[in-house]
């Protein structure tokens, strides 16, 4: 199972019917994911990679629609 990363023209980041979602319950959705995954006795490093991945663009998208910008919380 492959996940679409491509970033939508609208946020810059995730498509557009993800935007449209409260990101906090789709990062606490992808990071519970994740963790199942990686709880796993055979890994699926493919999934877990492309969980990853997704949960950066997630956590990018939640900061553009707070204004937050770089890593310093005080910008």
């Amino acid at each position: 199972m492959s996940l679409n990363t491509t970033p939508s023209l609208r946020s810059g980041y995730l498509a557009k019917d993800v935007v449209n979602t409260d990101l906090r319950i789709e990062y606490a959705h992808l990071r519970e994911e994740l963790e199942r995954l990686l709880t796993q006795p055979e890994k699926d490093f493919q999934r877990i990679d492309a969980l990853v991945d997704q949960l950066e663009l997630v956590q990018l998208a939640y900061k553009e629609q707070h204004g937050i910008k770089g890593n310093n919380p005080n910008e």
